[in-house]
């Protein structure tokens, strides 16, 4: 009897040791398949063209000090941060740039709250050079901070060059105590079990294996969803940047017509139905900050058309006056959602400037944007009042006010969207509201425009504080 009992309880402690490691396999593989699907979806969602270029133009150790001190960086942070914490990651994801001649991995962006840019990673694992075109996992290691299981993914060009690896991390010390803690309670349980009644051990040993199959199935399913989510998350977002960047110009292209410009462009959504728009006709140059319906992937596609409309009102219809070509854009956004059989009523608010660079002459017409002007020695701004109608079907539509001022050298213009007004935040969590827009534009309006645009940021941040971005924001600063 004795060795009867001894072998039931050699045969317990077998299938107990045997879930305990199966278990902590099947936490590892779980967690490898989420991390592959995670790292998968997220660089694919990263723009490798911004990436390299961001690179490529900061070449130097801290040259990112701050999350908001460059658009592309904050933008790519910004998809691996919620990206982050949808899918629950205890540690921060980051992406690292291979660097030939030092034989070095150097990190890129990282969704940490502090950059480390350009830093160095000496002792990688040679697989990280090895599979960088194909991504793959890196086996689990332990350091001071514990034991870790990563997944990397490449991220590539327009060409399909790899330009850099993403990277995420999960510390497993947690998985590995939850899974000692849940059958050390097993094997007591077992053996007090044992002691009372052996012969029910068996049907027990069975059950516990049936319990690792249902996990194991149960583990299956939730990563076939979660990479379902995340592709179809990386789909449109993808597809939403591509369409975002064709439409944005580069603002550095039109500074020498002016004393000093910039811009503040901060999507609710990483893709915006806000928009800003450039363009140079002869001595004019136009500019306008727009406001389409809606906001992320559908306000991105709006944005494409009302982008486009402005472009062929200047280009192919050769208008001049800002009010004929809002009343052309209007005409065109019209035409172009009135083919659908949904009736879709979209459009946009924008205020849009023409500024003659020899003469100094400002023309501006509005679609429910205002625009305020600073001249120069002066402490209160200008409000140019809009025409209360929309760019798009309107009942009561009116042929858009042309509005014409002379600018001075050291004259100020700045165009808006309703976003940064329209912000919750405070003590009370109420809206910024005008009032408070404009005395934080007079506050700032000493300064370099690049400054002027980083204080506004950063009072935006300060005003928000925790609460969620209700609104697209864009406002464009200009000095004659």
């Amino acid at each position: 009897m004795f060795i009867f009992y001894l072998s039931i309880i050699l045969i317990t402690a077998f299938f107990i040791i045997f879930g305990y490691y199966t278990q902590l396999n099947l936490q590892e593989q779980r967690q490898y398949d989420k991390l592959k699907a995670i790292v998968s979806a997220t660089s694919a969602a990263i723009d490798g063209d911004e990436h390299q270029r961001m690179m490529e133009d900061h070449t130097t150790k801290d040259a990112i000090t701050s999350n908001d001190q460059n658009m592309t960086y904050h933008m790519i942070r910004d998809v691996m941060t919620k990206t982050s914490e949808f899918n629950n990651l205890n540690s921060a994801m980051y992406t690292m740039v291979y660097n030939k001649s030092k034989d070095v991995f150097e990190f890129g962006v990282t969704s940490a709250e502090e950059p480390y840019f350009r830093h160095e990673y000496h002792d990688y694992p040679s697989l990280l050079v090895e599979k960088m075109d194909i991504g793959g996992t890196v086996p689990r290691y332990e350091d001071k901070h514990g034991v870790w299981i990563s997944a990397f993914h490449p991220i590539k060009n327009g060409k399909g060059e790899t330009v850099a690896i993403l990277q995420a991390d999960v510390r497993f010390n947690e998985f590995i105590d939850m899974v000692r803690s849940k059958y050390a309670q097993e094997s007591l349980i077992a053996l007090g079990a044992i002691i009372l009644l052996a012969l029910i051990m068996i049907p027990y040993t069975r059950k516990v294996l049936k319990e690792d199959e249902r996990q194991k199935q149960k583990v299956r399913i939730q990563a076939e969803i979660i990479e379902e989510k995340n592709k179809d998350i990386t789909d449109s977002i993808n597809y939403a940047l591509k369409i975002q960047n064709t439409i944005l110009p580069n603002i550095d292209q039109f500074k020498p017509y002016f004393g000093d410009i910039d811009i503040l462009y901060k999507p609710k959504d990483i893709v915006a139905g806000d928009f800003f728009f450039l363009d140079k006709v002869g001595d004019d140059v136009y500019v306008a900050a727009a406001d389409c319906t809606g906001h992320g992937v559908p306000g991105a596609m709006v944005s494409v058309i009302c982008s486009n409309a402005l472009s062929y009102a200047l280009h192919e219809k050769n208008l001049n006056s800002t009010g004929e070509v809002l009343d052309q854009v209007r005409k065109r956004v019209v035409e172009k959602f009135s083919s659908s059989p949904d009736g879709i009523k979209d459009g946009m608010d924008v205020s849009l400037c023409k500024f003659n660079i020899k003469t100094g002459e400002m023309e501006y017409s509005g679609a429910n944007n205002a625009v305020y002007v600073l001249k120069n020695g002066s402490k209160e701004l200008d409000t140019l009042n809009p025409d209360k109608q929309p760019v798009g079907q309107f009942d009561h539509a009116t042929p858009f006010t042309t509005h014409s001022i002379q600018l001075q050298k050291g004259d100020q213009v700045y165009l808006f969207s309703d976003g940064y007004a329209d912000q919750f935040g405070g003590d009370k969590g109420k809206k910024l509201k005008y009032k408070s827009f404009k005395q934080m534009i007079l506050d700032a309006s000493n300064e370099e425009m690049s400054s002027q645009i980083r204080n506004l940021d950063i009072g935006f941040e300060k005003w928000k504080g925790d609460f969620e971005q209700v609104d697209d924001v864009c406002l464009i600063g200009v000095r004659f």
